[in-house]
């Protein structure tokens, strides 16, 4: 039987993918906070915020897995610290603690966000962050250069998940398993609230329009579920975003972001030349 750890699995995009691999036939490991409401899922209670709640959850799933399915995250912005804890720094930890305990053949997915996507542009703060040897150096690093960083703790705890993403196909390669990361846009779940007072409803409702409408989690349990067990052997190394189209319309030239509410503002703030 194909067993896989899912974190974050009690809501949201984690839930919908942990219903989606029990109808596959998986033995489903779920690491959240609260338990999740498939009672057929095993459930390891961990804080991805707390090195010694990882370790503990580590200790607790016996024998090998097919793959790690990292989803749990939160949206901040404040108190920012446990935004990159959870989203960044357990996430790696985690992923660390149970590479070798995947199968060759295996796979490793990490759910990041399209706020994520342009993290080269900031790369000399992020591979700062990624340098660092372990969950207690890197919150070290976070407090020692909090205003390289947390002032949009989310995106750049995203951007350092896609990043490691890249390195981590490099880690685990020699094993024969696969890293691959999926970067939802606007999602309806529980934390849609959230990124809606960050970002402005008027600027997701014109989002929105653009695309038809916000995803469902299942929409990115599906693209999940294929990476993660899919017949896709040769997909190693990809952030895959999934947007519904959006970032390809801003790249393609058929979505015009500078007429965007957050756009229009930005540029009212800039002062005019004389």
């Amino acid at each position: 039987m194909t067993r896989v750890v899912v974190t974050g699995g009690a809501t949201g995009i984690g839930a919908a993918t942990v219903d989606r691999l029990e109808k596959r036939g998986c033995q489903v490991i779920v690491l959240d906070v609260v338990p999740p409401q498939e009672a057929s899922a095993g459930f390891i209670c961990c804080d991805l915020s707390d090195p010694a709640a990882i370790e503990r959850a580590t200790s607790e799933i016996d024998g090998p897995i097919d793959a790690l399915v990292n989803v749990a995250g939160i949206p901040g912005p404040r108190p920012a610290e446990p935004v990159v804890a959870v989203n960044f720094l357990g996430l790696r930890a985690l992923s660390l603690k149970l590479l070798p305990r995947i199968v060759p053949g295996g796979s490793l997915v990490i759910v990041a966000s399209t706020a994520g996507r342009d993290w080269q542009r900031r790369s000399t703060v992020v591979n700062q962050l990624l340098d660092t040897a372990d969950f207690e150096s890197g919150i070290t690093w976070c407090r020692e250069n909090s205003g390289l960083w947390d002032r949009d703790p989310y995106t750049f705890s995203k951007q350092c998940a896609v990043a490691w993403m890249y390195r981590a196909a490099g880690l685990a390669l020699p094993r024969g398993v696969r890293v691959n990361s999926v970067s939802p846009g606007g999602t309806q779940t529980r934390l849609t609230k959230n990124f809606t007072e960050q970002i402005g409803a008027e600027q997701v409702a014109w989002m929105n329009e653009r695309i038809g409408r916000m995803a469902r989690p299942d929409d990115i349990a599906a693209i999940i579920e294929f990476v993660a067990i899919g017949d896709c052997g040769w997909l190693n190394g990809i952030d895959i975003v999934a947007d519904g189209g959006l970032s390809a319309g801003i790249l393609g030239g058929w979505i015009d972001f500078s007429q965007s509410p957050a756009a229009r503002a930005k540029a009212a703030r800039q002062p005019t030349e004389s």
